[in-house]
């Protein structure tokens, strides 16, 4: 049977032609890819994508970190795909610049090769659109951009928000609850001033919550810790990772005060004893800057980990149990290392007195057997003495 459907197969795959019977190879599906650079085109209220890729696109585009899948727009031409991405709706993350001044929208899509599963080949694109505000105090979007934002004033103070795997660590992504990480705050060119974190909020899908007040403490010292400021620019905070329950992207959200020095030379910090006070309101005059963190993707299963058995204590005696391994199911309830002990001793105690008694019961038989085979060997003796 498996020979007749090769043939069947050889058949429709050859062909006669003038010099015989030839085969005709398949010829392997050329992959897709984007050719260049998508071109951006940043609106008031909206960011529009535009890409084309080698061949006819078959796959999928996806918004990355939206909470709502289905907030943006695509039109797929042959090899040419359309994005319109509204920014209220897809809630699109931004954040502001002081030099030069402005609001920078940070959007990532996803370009999916494969109508069904992500592979190798699929791209994501980071893009950004900056919005410069005017002298007027109105705001000038770049018409047609490209995915990077204009260069920033280096001379003026730029700050960052990232939240590491590790105090030095790289940038997470995927997280799980109860994970511990590392946020980090950190300055440039902020000159002789110093830096204070001020009014932290969790962003996760359309809510707002907040964890650090606007005099730089913490609300909920259970989850978010006190800022450690370990100088004139870097403050960070151990974490174990936390979430909302409706959604499982968020990100975090501060303001970053610049705050002279004080006359001794020190840098003034949050005073977040019992006894509060009231936030001075001569600070809001100090110049502020936006930060967001990146988006984080926090799972909602809680890693359970087991309890580890601690090794003894080195002044407590080692005891060597001679007794062979046994298996006792334990309680629920935990009980004493000297009940255990006990317990062990008695099962031990238990074994050898089996032990003795078998020993004895097998001597004892043994003595039984060997006495009535004399008996009977004398027998046998005796009744043929009789008979001669």
């Amino acid at each position: 049977m498996n020979w007749r459907f090769s043939q069947l197969l050889l058949l429709l795959l050859c062909f006669d032609g003038p010099g015989g019977v030839r085969c005709q190879e398949e010829e392997p599906v050329p992959r897709n890819e984007v050719l260049g650079e998508p071109t951006v085109s940043c609106a008031a209220d909206a960011i529009y994508v535009k890409l084309r890729t080698k061949s006819t696109f078959l796959g999928h585009v996806d918004v990355k970190y939206t909470p709502d899948k289905s907030c943006f727009q695509s039109l797929v031409t042959n090899n040419q795909i359309e994005i319109l991405i509204p920014h209220e709706e897809c809630m699109v993350p931004r954040r502001r610049s002081l030099h030069p001044t402005g609001v920078i929208l940070e959007v990532s899509l996803s370009v999916s090769f494969h109508p069904e599963f992500t592979t190798v080949d699929d791209r994501i694109f980071n893009m950004q659109c900056f919005h410069q505000k005017k002298s007027n105090g109105s705001s000038n979007s770049l018409a047609i951009g490209s995915p990077q934002p204009p260069p920033p004033d280096t001379k003026g103070p730029s700050c960052s928000y990232e939240v590491l795997a590790s105090p030095g660590g790289f940038p997470a992504g995927r997280l799980a609850l109860g994970q511990e990480v590392y946020h980090s705050w950190q300055c440039q060119n902020v000159y002789e001033s110093c830096i204070m974190i001020e009014s932290c909020q969790l962003v996760g899908g359309e809510e707002t919550h907040d964890v650090i007040d606007s005099s730089g403490c913490s609300k909920y010292e259970s989850i978010m810790p006190q800022l450690e400021y370990h100088n004139r620019t870097h403050v960070g905070a151990s974490v174990k990772v936390f979430g909302v329950s409706h959604t499982s992207i968020v990100y975090f959200a501060c303001q970053v005060r610049l705050h002279p020095q004080l006359p001794s030379g020190e840098c003034p910090k949050p005073k977040c004893n019992e006894a509060r006070k009231k936030r001075d309101d001569a600070s809001s005059q100090f110049p502020s800057i936006d930060v967001r963190s990146q988006n984080l993707e926090i799972s909602q299963l809680i890693n359970v980990t087991t309890p580890t058995v601690e090794p003894p204590k080195p002044t407590e005696p080692v005891v060597q149990h001679t007794c062979p391994d046994i298996h006792v199911e334990s309680s629920p309830v935990e009980e004493a290392s000297e009940s255990k002990f006990i317990e062990e001793e008695r099962v031990c105690a238990d074994l050898r007195s089996v032990l003795v008694v078998s020993v004895l019961l097998a001597m004892a038989i043994i003595l039984i057997t060997t006495t009535i085979a004399v008996l009977f060997v004398r027998r046998q003796k005796y009744e043929i003495a009789n008979m001669s």
